[in-house]
């Protein structure tokens, strides 16, 4: 994966000054914007794995970023919500056994050193429930169906076969957040651009691995002087009754 790329690709295009200015004040819009700004980042990972040499795509766009960006939340939400109802029963438990334990500074002590353990592991299982929910998404961009996203074993297993690039994802979102931290030096206002252009950064990082997992198939050639099957050749032709005389 060209890491470097996905920090200049975005000056690459001959409108990126209009773009991220638009895409920085995207996120105002109340409850849309930031759904908005999720669908244009995996359009340009759509982009970025189809091979488009400017995947900065348009605004123009917006209602497809929009849906976009809509389908990619629920599919993130239905991969999380394990995690969340796990979370919450440990919660439960954690209050249940504080309230049993007591004033015991014994037991108080056990009850913390077990629930620590506890979350923990929960976090942990966030972050891989995270990652798979960002596997579907990409089944998800690769194929343009729905239904791609909730085959649960398909997910896994990608997830599982490409550990590597995953990581280097990590590392891209990783990069990208200190890029949009940037922006708070212009007393805030600069993050909203910062943001964006973060946005942007992992969505081309998505696109190179998309473009890894899902390679586009090769033509097939056929060897020198093959001109295909022999002709098929039907019945017999059929004889009549002799001639009656």
């Amino acid at each position: 994966m060209e890491i470097g790329k996905t920090f200049s690709f975005v000056t690459e295009d001959e409108q990126w000054i209009t773009k991220v200015l638009i895409g920085g004040l995207v996120p105002l819009i109340p409850i849309v914007g930031g759904i908005a700004v999720q669908g244009y980042s995996y359009r340009v990972a759509q982009n970025v794995a189809r091979g488009n040499p400017r995947p900065l795509p348009a605004w123009g766009e917006f209602g497809d970023f929009l849906k976009i960006g809509f389908i990619a939340l629920v599919i993130q939400i239905v991969y999380l919500l394990p995690v969340a109802i796990i979370y919450g029963i440990l919660a439960f438990l954690t209050i249940a056994m504080a309230a049993v334990a007591g004033e015991s500074e014994g037991a108080a002590g056990f009850v913390a050193l077990i629930s620590a353990c506890l979350f923990t592991l929960v976090a942990i299982a966030a972050i891989v429930c995270s990652f798979a929910g960002l596997a579907a998404i990409m089944r998800y961009l690769a194929t343009d169906s729905f239904g791609e996203a909730f085959k649960f074993g398909e997910a896994l297993a990608l997830l599982r076969n490409n550990v590597g690039v995953f990581l280097t994802l990590l590392l891209v979102i990783i990069l990208a957040a200190i890029v949009a931290s940037l922006g708070a030096i212009a007393c805030g206002i600069g993050a909203l651009f910062t943001g964006f252009y973060a946005s942007c950064m992992i969505g081309h990082a998505i696109g190179q691995a998309m473009q890894r997992i899902f390679p586009p198939p090769q033509p097939v050639y056929a060897a020198p002087g093959y001109y295909g099957p022999p002709p098929g050749y039907g019945p017999p032709p059929g004889y009549g009754p002799p001639p009656s005389y």
